[in-house]
């Protein structure tokens, strides 16, 4: 009986966690915390710090002394978080699910805007309010005034006050320079053959959620255009 209790509490404490570890709107990130990552630049360098990812605009945010402060998308190629690797596609950071030698499989996590408007901004706020205040993107590299970024201890120690964001998540296939939602339309949209392109779907039973099947599209596509 006591091994039950103590299973049940060690649940309990878990899913606490993990709710607290939501995206909020006074801490609209994709990490609870600031982690050490590396990033990889278009000329072969490589940056070391901690960084997150901004959910409004998907953006990298790292850590300056005490302050947050936003990446050049021009200046990355990808950064690696802990183990998960994140490409810049579309000048948003995606999170690289699947790759080959024409082009890769991503997915893209963002606030849904639809349902949090739904609810009158950060449920009670205005929209307008909002995207100036706690969702808004911050400064950029380079910034010479530091009063105009954020304090990082003062951003985390409002995380907890904050509401739950809605989020949404959508793949998306990499190839010959585009970025391709991946979805039937969207990727008949952008193929030269359609009627080759609805064969080679139906032949090889796509399947839209997994990543492996949509590589294969990547490769379809990247021999057709």
């Amino acid at each position: 009986m006591k091994k039950i209790i103590l299973a049940a509490a060690a649940l309990i404490l878990a899913a606490s966690s993990m709710k607290a570890q939501e995206p909020t709107s006074t801490w609209p990130y994709l990490y609870p915390e600031f982690t050490q990552g590396k990033i990889h630049m278009p000329d072969g360098k490589e940056k070391t710090g901690l960084y997150n990812i901004h959910l409004l605009q998907g953006k990298l945010h790292f850590i300056d002394g005490a302050y947050i402060r936003e990446a050049s998308s021009r200046d990355i190629f990808s950064v690696q978080i802990d183990s998960t690797v994140y490409i810049c596609a579309n000048t948003k950071m995606m999170r690289l699910l699947a790759r080959n030698e024409n082009g890769c499989v991503v997915k893209d996590t963002e606030i849904d805007v639809v349902a949090l408007n739904s609810t009158g901004g950060a449920y009670g706020s205005s929209t307008s309010s909002v995207s100036t205040r706690a969702l808004s993107s911050l400064e950029g590299i380079g910034a010479s005034n530091s009063s105009s970024a954020i304090n990082h201890m003062e951003l985390r120690a409002s995380k907890e006050s904050g509401q739950v964001l809605p989020l949404i998540e959508k793949n998306y296939l990499v190839v010959n320079g585009m970025v391709i939602c991946a979805n039937k339309k969207d990727v008949t949209d952008v193929a030269s053959d359609k009627a080759a392109l609805n064969a080679f779907i139906k032949a090889n039973k796509i399947k839209w959620k997994d990543p492996q099947s949509l590589l294969k599209l990547v490769d379809f596509i990247s021999g057709q255009n």
